[in-house]
């Protein structure tokens, strides 16, 4: 259920605050309503869905093809906000959460009007973000990070011409071959990774094919790139973009690799090194974070229900630690049972 509007002042309270539209908010909110919690979900974006499912409510037959069966799986999640427990919020930027009494207050902008919403327990699933690396010429126009160019192909259906992805990390593979199935193919693949890199995650190799399905996704995508062929450069290093002169815009990028330098002339460069948990709400409430050395990033501290120090505060998805949309929704789910077992809805 939608909410169309907000009085301006305050909203009628909620027993369960769920902040974020992604997979992980969109499974908590769905669960705590199934349990007759009465839910606010509250989420920036014009549609639920969060980054990963972003536009999965509009998007028909032709654009689900490009954007592939994991994406459209996120239309379920999405129905399952329908519920009648289910408040939902879009376009609501949140400013503001303080811990009050037993609860707490969400403070909002919403429609050019300010809003807050109070409850007994609180759900951040505000997922990842990019990691910002930059390299020389990275302010230039036509530059843009991996995940910019694939917002722009699911909530518009557009696909970045004579583009060239750099960087790490498994978003390139996909959005790589998205471009290919859009009829628009990057002219190249440059990795910062290379053989070094594979060698020092040779150890923890046993570990990575205990979740042999996701393996095979990155192995399948790679092929189609292949048989596409996408030129694909490893070991990359000294990253520039060069441009700035009649056009003002991004014309290469410069790099070297094999020993030697290279350069590919281009009109688009789209940049990605990974993402990270995006702390930022959970940071504003003082929340105890530790640093995870595999991600390189500081992480919230939370219990395996996904519960904070703050009682009734809980973190659930990638903003708890980076896992993939399919462990957000799990930690979402069960995030929502606590509160619902905390509130004496279940029984443990």
């Amino acid at each position: 259920m939608t909410d169309a509007a907000t009085d301006g002042v305050a909203t009628n309270g909620a027993d369960l605050i769920v902040i974020g539209a992604g997979p992980a908010g969109m499974a908590a909110a769905a669960v705590a309503a199934a349990q007759g919690l009465r839910v606010a979900l509250l989420d920036e974006q014009a549609g639920p869905g969060g980054q990963v499912f972003r536009a999965v409510t509009g998007a028909g037959a032709g654009r689900g093809a490009i954007l592939g069966a994991d994406y459209l799986r996120g239309a379920a999640l999405a129905e399952g906000l329908r519920a009648p427990g289910v408040r939902h919020l879009p376009g609501a930027a949140v400013w503001a959460i303080e811990a009050s009494g037993p609860g707490f207050v969400a403070t909002f902008s919403r429609e050019g009007r300010a809003a807050q919403i109070a409850a007994g327990a609180l759900i951040l699933a505000t997922g990842a973000l990019e990691r910002p690396v930059p390299v020389p010429g990275w302010t230039l126009p036509g530059v843009m990070t991996a995940g910019a160019g694939q917002i722009l192909l699911k909530s518009s259906g557009l696909v970045a011409d004579r583009a060239v992805l750099a960087g790490a990390g498994p978003l390139l593979y996909l959005l790589a071959a998205q471009m290919v199935r859009a009829g628009v193919p990057p002219l190249a693949l440059v990795e910062t990774c290379g053989r070094a890199d594979l060698i020092r995650a040779l150890p923890r190799l046993a570990a990575g094919l205990r979740g042999w399905r996701v393996v095979l996704k990155g192995l399948v995508l790679l092929a189609e790139l292949r048989r596409a062929g996408v030129r694909r450069i490893t070991g990359a290093t000294d990253l520039r973009i060069e441009g700035g002169g009649g056009g003002g815009r991004a014309e290469a990028l410069a790099f070297r690799a094999g020993g030697r330098d290279q350069r590919i002339a281009c009109d688009t460069v789209l940049l990605h090194q990974g993402v990270v948990a995006n702390t930022q709400a959970s940071r504003l409430l003082r929340i105890d974070h530790d640093w995870h050395e595999g991600q390189r990033a500081f992480v919230p501290r939370c219990d395996g229900w996904g519960e904070t120090a703050l009682r009734g505060l809980f973190i659930a998805g990638d903003g708890a630690g980076i896992a993939g949309a399919l462990a957000a929704e799990a930690a979402g789910r069960l995030a929502a049972l606590q509160v619902a077992c905390r509130l004496g809805r279940i029984t443990p």
